[in-house]
């Protein structure tokens, strides 16, 4: 396997767990009172799945500016996507507006941390 491509393995990791934890897996936790934990738990991994591509590309030094904005726009369209699949594929999933803008959100925050760290 090529230096460069092993950076990518636990990105698409990451990728892969939230397509399974978003249409196949049903995970029956849930805490009494809290309804906005799960919007939490939507922002957080979208925004570990833009850092760990971010990264990625920066370690194999394919990382420019174009790529990085290309990466918000489909990672932003996974997370939406991924409701919309939710909604047209499985019955025990729903459609949420604000898991959707959770996730955007989750990418946004991610994209903005890392350009802050990276600006020297």
């Amino acid at each position: 396997m090529n230096k460069k491509t092993i950076w990518f393995i636990p990105a698409i990791g990451i990728a892969v767990g939230i397509f399974l934890l978003s249409t196949f897996l049903k995970i029956p936790f849930q805490v009494e009172g809290v309804s906005s934990l799960d919007k939490i738990e939507h922002c957080f991994a979208y925004f570990v799945l833009i850092l760990s591509f971010l990264i990625a590309y920066e370690k194999a030094e394919m990382l420019t500016l174009s790529r990085s904005i290309y990466l918000l726009v489909i990672i932003s369209a996974y997370g939406f996507g991924l409701e919309v699949v939710q909604y047209v594929f499985f019955s025990y999933r729903y459609f949420e507006w604000i898991d959707a803008l959770a996730n955007v959100l989750g990418v946004l925050i991610g994209f903005s941390v890392f350009k802050l760290l990276n600006r020297g």
